[in-house]
């Protein structure tokens, strides 16, 4: 068991199961007070950290202070890799350092980050990135929603947060800022001038429509141009479910020219967004747009209440979100350290 005492008698502890109830009520102390992420009951948290197949014990730390959690941090790197992806080239993932408000500013969650980043280190990692691509997702709370209305991952480093200033003490620089974006499906209409560009796209061949196996061609084509192997796994593991959820293509006389969805509604009512996409031989004509529009239109109507996601602080998709109606609701900072 790795062990490090201070004058004031606190440890840093290996994390074992034994620690899960009061790791969850920490978390949810702070989460009720300060942080906008969702809640954790016992089994949620086994479900989100022990379950997770790239989580690691040796990776996972506690702060106990007079035999109580007073901090919480976990850190991990890959053990399954998409195409193109190796132990080598990919990160270490730094999940979270949670320390609890009322014992902060002793170095504690210096000495948690220490204990995470040593274990990445000796595990042969030279990058440590606080990232959208770590296995771990936490949910987080929409502003303003009421706990209602959630996002499936937290992009980086809120920046309003007390972590933002805090790994930048420690060595961590902004890659780049990332916003969150939300919509209330209740006030989008697919506009007048959107259904007009359909109907002229329609006359040269290309239709937005729902994917027919029967009709359309030429996924593994577009996804090969769009160097997406994520979107491309997404993607065949929907359509090979059983009762797969409805994805919108654009095709051009039967070829696939570009994607979204599945038309997947979660159960708190979001249309999950997984991703966007043109090919190259397209793109200029406004299909990106008209793809996403429609998305938004099939989730209404399919009763879904509101729609979320990230995109880059100067991404050119801001525009088209926008356009739709989303508004920004948090920023975060995408953050890395070479160690």
């Amino acid at each position: 068991m790795l062990e490090e005492r201070t004058a004031h008698s606190m440890e840093i502890i290996k994390f074992n199961d034994s620690y899960i109830s009061e790791v969850v009520k920490l978390w949810n102390k702070s989460c009720s007070t300060e942080m906008p992420y969702k809640l954790f009951t016992e089994q949620s948290f086994k479900e989100k950290f022990i379950n997770n197949p790239h989580f690691s014990y040796e990776g996972t730390f506690v702060a106990v202070k007079d035999e109580k959690v007073i901090g919480f941090a976990n850190g991990l790197f890959k053990k399954e890799f998409l195409p193109g992806e190796t132990f080598e080239n990919t990160p270490g993932y730094l999940t979270f350092v949670l320390v609890d408000k009322e014992h902060r500013n002793r170095g504690y969650g210096s000495r948690l980050l220490k204990a995470v980043e040593d274990f990445l280190i000796n595990s042969g990692k030279k990058m440590i990135q606080i990232i959208f691509f770590n296995p771990i997702n936490l949910e987080w709370y929409i502003p303003g929603s009421e706990n209602t209305h959630d996002h499936p991952n937290a992009p980086g480093v809120d920046v309003e947060g007390p972590g933002f200033e805090f790994f930048k003490r420690h060595g961590y620089v902004v890659r780049t800022n990332e916003v969150s974006m939300y919509l209330d499906l209740a006030k989008f209409k697919l506009d007048e001038k959107s259904i007009r560009k359909m109907e002229e796209l329609k006359d040269k061949g290309i239709n937005i429509e729902y994917y027919d196996e029967d009709k359309h061609h030429g996924f593994d084509d577009l996804f090969d141009d769009l160097k997406n192997e994520l979107w491309r796994k997404e993607i065949k593991d929907n359509l090979a479910l059983n009762n797969s959820f409805p994805v919108i293509v654009a095709s051009d006389n039967g070829y696939i020219c570009g994607f979204t969805g599945p038309i997947e509604i979660q159960e708190s009512g979001r249309g999950k967004f997984s991703g966007i996409g043109v090919d190259s031989k397209h793109q200029g004509l406004g299909i990106g747009k008209l793809l996403f529009f429609m998305l938004c239109e099939s989730f209404k109507k399919e009763g879904a209440g509101f729609m979320s996601l990230f995109t880059g602080i100067d991404n050119n998709a801001r525009r088209m979100y926008e356009a739709a109606g989303f508004n920004v609701v948090k920023t975060w900072a995408v953050m890395r350290k070479e160690v």
